[in-house]
This record gives structure tokens, sequence and C-alpha cells, in this order.
């Protein structure tokens, strides 16, 4: 019979780069215990001590919490259990992802108030940063768009990242639109007339010059009564920003191919 192979406790601190107190910590509160030769007292792993460490490094490096991992944890575990921690785990993510998203927006419209016009509207945009509701995005889940938008945008926006990027790429210009209505800049300006043009290329990249696409975005845009509360407030807020600068930026530009986005 052959003989189990088995690994070092030091070993295996060096191999995965996790310290040894880390992998005591582990073998204390029975996560990954580790075996003990009675006559050398030197510590090892069997490889099956390997299989389970290898998937309590892999939930740690997805941050789950030591508890989570615990209950998780399990000797022959099905391709569906794995399905559904990671699914569970990349929704997480999402979340912080969607976090990040909204503050760096926050960020970059502050950035262009200050810059462009050297001062900021503190109070207004205080309160802004305050009010914002980071997570108003996953309240589109509960519109009810007809058929036929709703086909739309499910064949063009499949996985969660595209739509993620899609929403911010929108709001941070809607932030920044803010900004501008509350520094005073007009449509006409040149302040105005590039955020016109950032807009439009906006669009452009939303939709990939879509049509049907295109199409299924204004009919969401004329039924927004039932979009979240926030994104229908920041919208009617900048709506007639928006209305006059980018029919200004394209009656300047003369060009049809960007007549069909108004």
């Amino acid at each position: 019979m052959q003989k189990e192979k088995i690994f070092p406790i030091g070993e295996i601190a060096k191999l995965t780069g996790v310290t040894i107190r880390t992998l005591q910590y582990y073998d204390n509160i029975g996560l990954v215990p580790v075996k003990r030769d009675n006559s050398s007292g030197r510590r090892y792993y069997r490889e099956a001590d390997l299989t389970r460490l290898q998937q309590v490094l892999f939930y740690k490096s997805l941050g789950l919490q030591i508890e989570d991992i615990k209950n998780l944890l399990v000797e022959t575990i099905t391709p569906e259990q794995i399905s559904n921690v990671l699914r569970k785990q990349l929704d997480i993510f999402y979340y912080k992802l969607n976090d990040l998203k909204s503050s760096i927006a926050l960020i970059e419209a502050s950035l262009i108030s200050l810059e462009l016009n050297k001062c900021i509207p503190w109070g207004n945009l205080i309160q802004l940063m305050i009010s914002l509701n980071k997570e108003t995005i996953f309240e589109y889940k509960n519109i009810e768009y007809d058929k036929n938008t709703e086909n739309i945008f499910m064949k063009h926006y499949k996985d969660s990242e595209t739509i993620l990027e899609m929403y911010w790429d929108w709001k941070s210009l809607i932030l920044e639109a803010v900004t501008h209505i509350l520094n005073d800049i007009k449509p006409e300006s040149d302040q105005g007339q590039i955020f016109a043009g950032k807009w439009l290329n906006m669009i452009t990249r939303i939709t990939n010059g879509n049509e049907e696409l295109l199409e299924a975005h204004r009919t969401s845009y004329k039924n927004r009564a039932q979009w979240p509360e926030e994104d229908r407030r920041l919208i009617e807020f900048t709506d007639d920003f928006i209305d006059k600068a980018t029919k200004i930026y394209l009656t300047n530009k003369d060009d049809k191919d960007w007549e069909r986005l108004k």
C-alpha cells in the first residue's frame, strides 16, 4: 500500500504565502486541523487537508468571513454548491463595485466644477452627496417595461458588468450637469457645449449606434415616472440644461449622423 504523502506546515506556509501563525489559527478553530507526529512533535498536513486548505484560501480571497467559510466547507463539494457560492459572492462584488463607481462619479463631478470654475458649490454638492443613494441602480429591476422594450434591453445588456458601466457612464454626466447648473453655467457656453459633446458620445457608447436600442432608451425616458425617485429627480433637474446644450451642439455641428439622437 502506498504511503500517504505528508507536508510539513512550514513548507505549506512557504508554498501558499500564508503565515504559520495564520495556519495555526486555522488549526485552533478547527477550520483546517494540523496533524502531529507523536514521536517527533512535527506538525504536518495530509493531501486531504490541503484540499480543505485550498477551499479556505479560495473563499477567503473572495472576501467571505470565517464563519461563512466554516458553513461551506465539506469533504466533497458539488459543482452546484460551488456555483451558488460564486454567484452570491459575485453579487457582493457588484455591490462593492457599484459603491466605488458612485464615489468616483461624485469626485469627478466635484473636480470638473473645481478645475473649470475655480470654485465649487459646496453647500449644494454636499447635500447631494449625503442624499445620494448608491443602490439606486438596483431599483430598476422593479420597473415593468413593455415586452418589446424589455426584450431589446435583455438582448443588448446581457451581464451585470455591462449594465453597471452603462448606468454610471450616464449618471456621472447627470452629476456633472448638476454641478454646471449650480455654477450657473449656460448651455450655450464653452463648458455647456463640451458637456453636450460628452453627453452625445455617451449615448453612442451605451447604444453602440443601434437604432432599436436607441428607441428602447427613448421609450424608457418617456416612461421615467417608473424610474427610481432619485434618478427621476436628477433628470428633471438637469433635463432643460441637457436638452438646450445638445440642441445647440447639434445645430452647430450640422451632422446628419447626430440628428437621429434628437
